[in-house]
């Protein structure tokens, strides 16, 4: 293993569980909460906005809320999909501000 990715594996470690950003050698960009470390890879649980979007349909009648599981003061949670990024392929990684 190289230096870099070494840094990288501890960086990933320590903010275990917490929201990155990642950007790799080839210029892509991830964010997401780190879900697991190993040896050659991190694995983001990368936020989808699929239950942001399907607000934007919901009926205008609150009786059909229930059908859909929405009730009033209730929001919705967004739904997570992992992202495995090789260490080899990180050129920075860095913490991010979230808030709820």
């Amino acid at each position: 293993m190289d230096t870099n990715t070494n840094l990288h594996q501890q960086v990933s470690w320590n903010c275990m569980n917490k929201y990155v950003g990642i950007t790799t050698t080839d210029g892509q960009s991830f964010d997401g909460f780190i879900a697991h470390v190993d040896q050659n890879y991190v694995t983001l649980a990368v936020p989808s906005n699929e239950m942001v979007e399907r607000l934007n349909g919901m009926p205008t009648h609150e009786s059909a809320y229930r059908q859909f599981g929405f009730r009033p003061g209730f929001f919705p949670r967004r739904r997570f999909f992992p992202r495995r990024i090789p260490f080899f392929a990180i050129s920075d990684i860095f913490l991010l501000p979230f808030f709820i």
